[in-house]
């Protein structure tokens, strides 16, 4: 390693991440919450189109911001302590805009919150990877990232016995400012990993280009690059069917009746699959490439769908989450890699943020797609649309050649 502190904490960011993500986790945390206050499918379709449309909208605006700066990680840990201060005010107000404005206002106080929480998300794609290129070697990512997500897993199991405690035996709301206070103050911890990796500084890209001229230059990369093309068309069909993810739990609710600890059972089947699947795709990285890896985790989740339309019970659909769970994980561990091992290092952030601008934007649009498939046609529905959209993946990123070891 070029520098065993930034391995340490290149490491223990997804550990600390993992499991400040458990308390606010828009798969089943946050569509529970919104149960809780008598919202509808609709909200809950709409707290996820926030949450893709926040990821992705500030990636282009971020990336030439990104390629200027001959040190990334110091301002990085700045916008994430930003980030998650400003949720805190709604943490603290959360139980008083609930009992003076009622259950509607609260919902909708909370989507402005957690859209303005997600529009800081989309810079973490340009910022994060470009971080990683510098201070780690590009075979090693995969491991390091992996390792760290497998031990994050696995402490999570604890935070969710932790969450189940505050859904069980706390009253509402104070549950729930428990759950969002727990959370963010791990997500802090997380951000100050940034600020104290060690980063040499890099060379930067400078340009006379108006903004308009640079985002033209941009998106002109998917003419120039072939491969690279290949690699947005396979994770833009990835993506979509992802968006089949936070429904698994709410399809369980209606269909199989309200549990208590639904949302302690979904957590539990993806964390112990997130703590096998980050471990062993991780370690795969090195021997297997980071292209066949992912390949490997979408045959999990089509095998996932598989489960679900045949087996139409409960544990039916746990396990078919599950499965499609490890292709969620196996596309973290590699897509952003992928892109590395296909572009220049000069315009990584770059690259970056047009493929984020892209799945993102038509993942939000599914997201609101989602809810009036589920109106009108139903939950399976939903889930075969979202595995044809994985089949196409699968064949897609099968015919992206990566002729890169290390940028």
């Amino acid at each position: 390693m070029r520098n065993k502190r930034n391995y340490i904490l290149a490491f223990w960011d997804p550990v600390f991440f993992i499991n400040g993500m458990i308390f606010l986790n828009v798969n089943t945390v946050i569509p529970y919450f919104i149960i809780a206050l008598s919202g509808t499918t609709f909200h809950i379709s709409l707290a996820n189109f926030l949450a893709v449309l926040g990821s992705f909208l500030p990636s282009i605006f971020i990336a030439r911001y990104v390629q200027r700066l001959r040190i990334k990680n110091k301002v990085f840990a700045k916008i994430l302590l930003i980030q998650r201060f400003s949720f805190l005010i709604f943490v603290f107000l959360f139980p008083f805009i609930l009992k003076y404005f009622g259950k509607t206002a609260t919902i909708y106080l909370f989507l402005l919150f957690y859209g303005a929480f997600n529009l800081f998300v989309g810079t973490y794609g340009p910022f994060y990877f470009s971080i990683l290129d510098k201070i780690l070697p590009f075979e090693e990512r995969g491991r390091v990232v992996g390792r760290g997500s497998a031990l994050g897993n696995l402490i999570a199991i604890f935070m969710t016995l932790l969450l189940n405690f505050y859904i069980s035996r706390i009253s509402f709301p104070y549950n729930f400012f428990l759950i969002f206070l727990t959370g963010t103050f791990i997500l802090l911890l997380d951000a100050l990993f940034f600020y104290f990796m060690e980063e040499k500084e890099g060379d930067i890209f400078e340009d006379s280009l108006s903004f308009s001229q640079f985002m033209k230059r941009a998106f002109s990369i998917l003419k120039i690059n072939p491969v690279f093309r290949k690699v947005v068309v396979s994770l833009l069909f990835l993506g979509l069917s992802l968006t089949s993810l936070p429904y698994f739990i709410v399809y369980a609710d209606k269909n199989f009746g309200a549990l208590n600890n639904i949302v302690t059972v979904f957590n539990f089947g993806y964390i112990l699959s997130s703590v096998l699947g980050s471990f062993i795709l991780g370690e795969l990285t090195k021997n297997l490439g980071y292209k066949k890896v992912l390949s490997l985790g979408m045959a999990l989740g089509l095998v996932g769908f598989i489960v679900v339309f045949v087996f139409r019970n409960l544990i039916g659909t746990i396990l078919g989450s599950i499965l499609v769970n490890l292709t969620f994980v196996s596309n973290i561990l590699t897509s952003g890699f992928i892109i590395t091992g296909v572009s220049p290092k000069e315009d990584l952030p770059v690259y970056l943020a047009v493929n984020n601008t892209i799945v993102m934007a038509f993942s939000s649009l599914m997201h609101l797609f989602n809810g009036a498939i589920i109106k009108y046609l139903g939950f399976y529905v939903l889930f075969f649309v979202s595995f044809i959209f994985l089949v196409f993946s699968f064949v897609s990123i099968g015919r992206v050649v990566i002729t890169s070891t290390d940028n």
